[in-house]
């Protein structure tokens, strides 16, 4: 066959149920299905497929049967190389799902073999792939051959194995010959393209494998981006709610074989959206309540004019119902008990129709608030909402100090105390121990005894100090 065109997905991961509701995993399979029914409306002759095809190596039949279903109405070949999901990097199985399906006719599976740093790649033909799928394949373009090489998920040993994947790559070109074009697929992150989301290769490590190939083609990272000849399509489905914030991060590319450029298509999904509600100033759970359910109205038409976007709406138009993040905020002046978020995130799920409501409590309770007092509020909350227990140990440590007879060395104190903490908590010591460090301490910083500047020992003693 002669192949002019390329849909490239990644990231399907079908069978994940997130939340625990298992829509979601026929949402995983709606997305992918509806993307492989545009190889027509594209004009594609194959699809590139780099990683977690499955989002677990431990595939449900329920699972197994209808990627079956979807794949045997394919009529191009698939191509794919596997991801972490997809199979265990360490303890290899003499069978996976990915290779059962290549077996059975209806994927071509590509795998590098890797030892002592070695990267080798064995043959293998969309028509009749071999047990357990080749390293490459060759398919005819009106260029020439064009030919496709699949690197398995090698996790941190994947930038230092860089080079080991360009000399296997050489190494097949100059045994069977220079194809017009050399397409690689894998499954890695490119950290200078996104930092901070789990990806290990760097721009400058992966450039040799740029300069050997065409087109990369990768997968892992459910973000969209691009770096020269990478690309890297996102996942068709956004799994969490970071994910359901990018806008137009997901979805898969449309190559041209004829000069290697990429479209990207915005893929089919459920719609995520994001409901902040300030908890502050309500000093009953009814009055919060209340005017929690005015606000959640209040959104309602924005909620549906997301729901009304082309890449939320389901193949025949209708409304998806959308996941919620419900995001608390503010100052919580009620008990931690009577803050009833279950009920708020019942009041939200029936309002706006939603799927799956997901409530991220990101309130400060009055009381921690003024215990922090003037800390600094990046240094006393985290990211996500939470108190860094640090800075209020911290705190707390240090007022023990400043208002105790220890006044003098209150620093000195403090960290005492926070020593003492982890000599307690994290190593373990019994009483005996922490009493023994502490007598050790008290005479290193008070080696006159405890009291004011200039105070004797016996007027120490005689406020309940204790000479040594």
């Amino acid at each position: 066959m002669c192949v002019t065109r390329f849909l490239h997905l990644a990231d399907i991961h079908l069978g994940r149920q997130q939340y625990g509701v298992p829509q979601r995993a026929t949402d995983a399979k709606l997305s992918f299905q509806h993307a492989l029914s545009q190889v027509s409306a594209e004009d594609a002759d194959a699809i590139l497929l780099p990683g977690d095809l499955f989002d677990s190596r431990d595939v449900r039949p329920e699972t197994l049967a209808s990627v079956e279903d979807v794949l045997a109405d394919v009529e191009v070949p698939v191509i794919v190389s596997p991801g972490n999901h997809d199979q265990n990097m360490s303890r290899r199985r003499d069978l996976t799902w990915l290779q059962y399906l290549n077996n059975k006719g209806l994927i071509t599976l590509l795998s590098a073999d890797f030892a002592d740093d070695r990267a080798s790649f064995a043959p293998t033909d969309v028509e009749s792939s071999r047990e357990g799928g080749g390293g490459y394949v060759d398919l005819e373009t009106d260029e020439g051959t064009v030919r496709v090489f699949g690197v398995q998920y090698r996790g941190a040993y994947m930038e230092r194995q860089i080079s080991a994947v360009v000399d296997g790559i050489e190494a097949v070109n100059a045994a069977e010959g220079e194809p017009a074009a050399t397409v690689v697929l894998a499954h890695f992150g490119v950290d200078d393209a996104v930092p901070d989301l789990g990806a290990t290769v760097s721009v400058a490590s992966l450039t040799p494998l740029m300069d050997a190939v065409d087109y990369v083609a990768l997968g892992h990272i459910h973000k969209r981006y691009e770096v020269e000849n990478v690309y890297n399509p996102g996942s068709l489905e956004a799994f969490s709610v970071q994910e359901g914030r990018w806008d137009d991060a997901h979805g898969y590319y449309v190559v041209d074989a004829a000069d290697w450029s990429a479209d990207h298509r915005v893929s089919k999904r459920r719609p995520y959206v994001t409901v902040e509600f300030d908890v502050s100033g309500y000093r009953t759970f009814d009055d919060l309540r209340a005017a929690f359910e005015d606000a959640v109205r209040d959104e309602q038409g924005r909620v549906e004019r997301v729901c009304g976007k082309v890449e939320f709406q389901a193949g025949d138009g209708s409304r998806r119902d959308p996941i919620v993040n419900l995001r608390l905020t503010g100052t919580l002046l009620l008990d931690h008990v009577a803050f009833d978020v279950d009920a708020l995130r019942d009041i939200a799920e029936e309002t706006l129709e939603a799927l799956y409501v997901q409530p991220t409590d990101n309130t400060e309770r009055k009381a921690i608030q003024e215990l922090l007092g003037d800390i600094d509020r990046d240094e006393a909350f985290a990211a996500d909402g939470t108190v860094n227990t640090d800075a209020l140990q911290e705190r707390v440590f240090t007022t023990l100090a400043e208002e105790s007879r220890y006044s003098t060395a209150a620093d000195d104190v403090a960290s005492t105390l926070d020593e003492l903490e982890g000599l307690v908590t994290e190593d373990g010591a019994g009483v005996g121990e922490a009493a023994s460090y502490l007598r050790e301490r008290r005479r290193e910083l008070f080696p006159d005894g405890v009291g004011e500047p200039g105070e004797t020992n016996e007027a120490a003693a005689a406020e309940g100090g204790e000479a040594e």
